[in-house]
């Protein structure tokens, strides 16, 4: 497989979960009967999130053009020959996860407990208070940015003792996209609560709506061990 294939099948998984996203956004503004089965019992402003899409929209330009330009650069780090070895998939795959998770906990905390990067920052994304599925990317840039340092040192890590398997990889695309689109939906989680130390939709939400707290994403036990987990009053 070529770096541009590669690269190509990452857009793909990425396009392909936003569209995604926004078939969920906009379902419950107009299906109001889907509303009973959001965890706030909040109205939904069309309006309100229409005006957020051209952010939305430069944000997942912007991640598609950045990523795919990290990518063909590291390209060589990479087993190329696409061998399905599910084995080695899952735990490299699990390595990346709980890297970028590992990585954002701290790095979300910091955005809150720094007063400054919480009021010219990440203040955009708590604009939010119930959110819809694509407003995940309803973020400063500059967030993003900083966010995306967490899978890379995942795969290089991961580097240092084999090469990374371009499925792993995949996977991880699909699995943290579409996790971030139901964590930021509103809506009830389902299989999310038998999945051990995952971090389900009410663990999200409740952050969006007290600000405060439940800092982690993928896997909750982080807010857990360091004691910033919360509860439903």
């Amino acid at each position: 497989m070529l770096a541009k294939d590669f690269v190509l099948y990452n857009l793909t998984i990425l396009m392909s979960c936003n569209v995604l996203g926004l078939v969920i956004s906009i379902l419950p503004i107009y299906f109001k009967r889907l509303l009973k089965y959001r965890i706030q019992n909040k109205k939904i402003d069309s309006k309100v999130f229409y005006s957020r899409l051209p952010l939305i929209c430069f944000n997942i330009f912007s991640v598609a053009l950045l990523s795919s330009v990290g990518l063909y650069l590291i390209f060589p780090i990479f087993d190329s020959s696409l061998e399905f070895q599910p084995f080695v998939i899952l735990i490299q795959l699990l390595a990346i996860l709980f890297a970028d998770d590992f990585f954002f906990y701290f790095l979300h905390r910091w955005m809150h407990e720094n007063k400054y990067l919480l009021k010219k920052v990440h203040s955009v994304h708590h604009r939010a208070f119930s959110p819809l599925a694509l407003e995940y990317l309803y973020v400063h840039p500059f967030e993003w940015m900083m966010g995306y340092t967490g899978p890379f040192i995942g795969i290089a890590l991961i580097s240092v003792f084999s090469p990374v398997n371009c499925w792993a990889f995949w996977i991880y695309m699909l699995v943290r996209n579409i996790h971030e689109l139901e964590i930021h939906s509103g809506f009830k989680s389902t299989i999310s609560h038998w999945i051990p130390f995952w971090g389900e939709n009410e663990h999200h939400d409740l952050h969006h709506a007290k600000l405060n707290g439940n800092y982690s994403s993928t896997f909750k036990i982080w807010d857990q061990i360091f004691g910033t987990i919360m509860k439903e009053d």
